[in-house]
């Protein structure tokens, strides 16, 4: 082989793997992106876009770790276990509080129905757990925020009831026990409850804006991977796509993964609304009316009347809109 042949091989060697990255192709130096996602009917269009090899298609390899809750995931990710997480947005208001780099890229749902407080029998209204005990999954969450925010328009305050720390898919079983009086809940939990006869109190709906689910990645992830990481928006916007296309084999599919009914999976997804590419970006404008800015504003006032922020988190500094406003560009 001549020094020219010799020359061109080396250059090709050089190039190929650079092209592959550049095109947001996971290869050897770059492992698959790892999320993690818990039991919420919204995140299951991760699972469709992995089973119907969207992800592949759009040239990133992603690893999905499934959690039982919502604080077990956002753990994981603080844990750096992940490089990116499925999370509430008002966990990522305190999470940047935290001092973690949570950037938000992807708007997946916005529960309507979806997230709701179920009652024992005899309890009417939220006006009658005054004297008794709520649930919610843990102490500075959306869970305990939604709770207390249901109670407020209720007139009841934290000192008109006792509370206590359950895991929403455990509220059946506490509710059972007799531990408590009423909790927050969600699928399949909540359609499991309603089939006992337990009662809906109140509902995402009753106080919007605060129940927003979003896709983050650490800074560092953004950084380093750009590629990958607006192939995976891409991705899930392709998901959401095939949904609406093919309702039932997609409900089928995600309720599989999810270890959900295909019922349970179809009240979950009737119970939120799943903003498309535009919606999203308008989401991720500020001041566009509904917006993460509006929203992460009311959930940082909320925190700071409460004194669980050590600091005032930028909410300029955790949105990232730059995915969603590319592709909507294509």
């Amino acid at each position: 082989m001549n020094r020219i042949a010799v020359l061109f091989l080396c250059l090709a060697m050089f190039l190929v793997p650079f092209a592959c990255k550049h095109k947001g192709v996971s290869n050897g130096e770059n492992p698959p992106i790892k999320i993690s996602i818990n039991a919420w009917s919204g995140y299951a269009l991760a699972f469709l876009a992995q089973e119907k090899g969207l992800f592949k298609k759009n040239g990133v390899e992603v690893e999905l770790v499934l959690d039982k809750s919502s604080p077990e995931t956002l753990q994981s990710f603080k844990d750096g276990k992940v490089d990116g997480c499925f999370q509430v947005f008002p966990d990522v208001v305190l999470l940047d509080a935290q001092g973690f780099a949570a950037r938000v890229v992807y708007v997946i749902d916005y529960s309507t129905s979806g997230d709701a407080v179920v009652a024992r029998p005899g309890i009417r209204s939220l006006s009658d757990l005054r004297g008794r005990t709520a649930s919610f999954e843990m102490v500075n969450t959306f869970s305990q925020m939604f709770v207390l925010k249901l109670l407020e328009k209720a007139g009841l305050g934290e000192a008109d009831l006792r509370f206590a720390v359950v895991s929403a898919h455990d509220v059946l079983k506490a509710l059972d026990e007799g531990k408590i009086d009423a909790g927050h809940t969600w699928e399949p939990t909540k359609s499991k409850a309603l089939k006992k006869g337990y009662k809906v109190l109140g509902q995402a709906s009753d106080v919007p804006g605060i129940i927003l689910d979003v896709l983050i990645f650490s800074q560092d992830v953004i950084d380093k991977r750009p590629n990958d990481i607006k192939a995976v928006v891409k991705s899930l916007s392709d998901a959401l796509a095939l949904v609406k296309a093919d309702p039932q084999g997609s409900i089928n599919i995600m309720a599989d993964r999810m270890g959900m009914t295909a019922a349970e999976m179809k009240s979950g997804l009737d119970g939120m609304h799943q903003p498309d590419l535009a919606e999203n970006k308008k989401l991720m404008t500020a001041r566009s009316g509904l917006s993460l800015y509006d929203s992460g504003s009311a959930i940082i006032d909320f925190y700071l009347e409460r004194g669980q922020l050590s600091r005032i988190p930028e909410i300029y500094n955790m949105i990232e809109p730059k995915f969603v406003k590319e592709l909507g560009t294509e």
